[in-house]
């Protein structure tokens, strides 16, 4: 059962084990990235997710952004978009992330990938 959560960022929607988030600024902060995984932290509580992140333009990425992730309940991440770009980012920001980290063309790519790393977990 999906709910979805309209975020100052852009639109958030949450299934039983994983989330889409479509970015929708310009830029994400650790402020932001706070504001944003606020909403995943109601509605997942102390269980694991994965986080997808679909980006359909080239957006700055603040440290201090994955600085705000738990690792204990955010346990994956996929990058989606086709931008080569985005591409780019994705890899430069791989470092960041402490847990399983993908990059995909499309969003049903990664929700396939996010079942995965959940029945791994």
């Amino acid at each position: 059962m999906k709910k979805t959560y309209n975020t100052p960022h852009g639109l958030m929607e949450c299934y039983e084990n994983y989330l889409v988030f479509y970015l929708a600024s310009n830029g994400i902060t650790g402020k932001a990235s706070k504001e944003i995984l606020s909403f995943a932290a109601e509605h997942y509580g102390n269980r694991p997710y994965v986080f997808i992140a679909s980006r359909d333009f080239p957006s700055p990425i603040s440290p201090d952004a994955y600085k705000a992730i738990n690792p204990k309940n955010m346990i994956g991440l996929a990058i989606v978009s086709e931008n080569l770009a985005v591409k780019q980012e994705a890899y430069n920001e791989q470092e960041l992330f402490n847990g399983s980290f993908s990059y995909f063309k499309t969003v049903a790519e990664a929700m396939d990938w996010a079942k995965t790393v959940i029945k791994e977990a």
